[in-house]
């Protein structure tokens, strides 16, 4: 489990305040009243990334249809899609919130986390990711809003670039 920047952030300062004001005026009723409310303070990010976790494990892969991303501009905004590819790039670790670029080949596609994966994806591992299709900015660029994504074995993924025409799904290794 880990915490947000943001959060470790709030919680050293909280804890550095109540160290000033502790050597300041030292008085056991303060730390009894204030160190609960620190352990409540670091528990509270740690539950909460917790309960994003587990309610993305929850969430079953067949029920989003696999899509290449060459074919999600024909798709409407909001439409369930899942996706194969090789992560380019990752960013916004540090927030719990992590962006991707996802390429398959066949085109490269945003992925924006609601809740970080429980494994450590870096770019250049083969993913399965699952969310909802959104359409962001002026320009309405395609974008998926992720809930689930799982590292998977390279050779579940037959990248084009390498031969093959198509990548294969989970739950579908038949499809060419």
């Amino acid at each position: 489990m880990r915490m947000s920047v943001p959060a470790y952030l709030s919680l050293g300062i909280a804890t550095i305040l109540v160290l000033i004001t502790y050597a300041v005026h030292p008085d056991s009723g303060f730390l009894i009243t204030v160190l609960p409310m620190l352990l409540v303070l670091a528990v509270i990010p740690l539950l909460l990334n917790e309960m994003n976790r587990r309610q993305a494990a929850s969430v079953h892969m067949r029920e989003f249809k696999f899509y290449q991303i060459k074919d999600l501009p024909e798709l409407n905004t909001g439409a369930p899609v899942r996706l194969c590819g090789i992560v380019e790039s990752a960013s916004f670790k540090w927030l719990n919130r992590p962006h991707f670029k996802i390429n398959d080949g066949s085109g490269m596609v945003g992925v924006f986390m609601f809740a970080a994966p429980r494994e450590n994806i870096m770019p250049g591992d083969c993913v399965e990711t699952a969310g909802s299709l959104r359409a962001f900015g002026l320009s309405k660029e395609r974008k998926l809003c992720g809930v689930r994504m799982d590292k998977i074995d390279k050779e579940r993924l037959n990248y084009p670039a390498i031969g093959s025409t198509v990548i294969v799904p989970r739950d579908n290794p038949k499809v060419n």
